[in-house]
């Protein structure tokens, strides 16, 4: 389900018929239920990154969300069989002042490209979406949860009417809206579930790379395959 069907879903399930929803309030919702998503469904990405300069250090892919990504794999050369695999052992994120880096052993030439497999962030506008079918409806759910919160809020807090039937009409709506939050965020946990502790680890990592050794010459460790000089 792409953008504007996922709007429209997430609309009726809110059920705002005094129209207090602005459609940036809608927009906040959705993003904020797919950041969610993303943390508790994790959606595993293989995209190819070019080095640019050659060396040690090699950018992160563009579709590389901080705070949520992690490194699953590298693969260089492309396209051995079997396949040729950078240990992770030997890779480490770097935090430069322009952005997140990938730090490894092995020396890049400029132009090298290395497949890089990594957890990342669930994607949704009107062309594409990532979600899979089956937990379209708890999304959607979520989002509409956070705008039903809001809503609760809305008729708590607005100045009390003058007629004492539409005072116990804005109780009613702050109840059924506060009521129906809990409902729709029950339902995405009861789909999705919720994280486990392993999934929220920090995206950065800090790993040891030997140096080079007292007496000089090469460090005293095993390079990973395709190590050059």
């Amino acid at each position: 389900m792409l953008l504007p069907d996922f709007q429209q879903l997430v609309d009726d399930l809110v059920r705002d018929r005094d129209q207090v929803i602005a459609s940036s309030e809608r927009a906040t919702a959705i993003a904020s239920a797919l950041s969610r998503y993303s943390a508790d469904s994790p959606r595993l990405c293989v995209e190819d990154v070019t080095s640019v300069a050659g060396g040690q250090r090699l950018p992160v892919p563009g579709g590389w969300l901080e705070g949520v990504s992690e490194l699953r794999g590298l693969e260089y050369p492309i396209g051995q069989v079997p396949p040729s695999y950078i240990g992770l052992d030997s890779v480490s994120l770097y935090q430069s002042p322009t952005g997140v880096e990938i730090v490894m052993l092995l020396s890049l030439f400029a132009g090298d490209v290395v497949r890089v497999s990594y957890i990342g962030g669930h994607v949704l506008d009107a062309t594409q979406s990532s979600i899979p079918a089956r937990h379209v409806h708890a999304v959607a759910a979520f989002a509409a949860s956070i705008l039903c919160g809001q809503l609760s809020a809305y008729y708590a807090t607005e100045g009390a009417p003058t007629l004492q039937a539409d005072t116990v009409d804005h109780q009613g709506k702050t109840e059924r809206y506060r009521s129906r939050a809990r409902d729709l965020a029950a339902e995405y946990t009861r789909v999705v579930g919720t994280a486990q502790p392993e999934r929220q680890r920090p995206a950065m990592a800090e790993v040891a790379i030997p140096g080079q050794a007292s007496i000089g010459g090469r460090p005293l460790f095993h390079p990973p395959r395709g190590w050059r000089k």
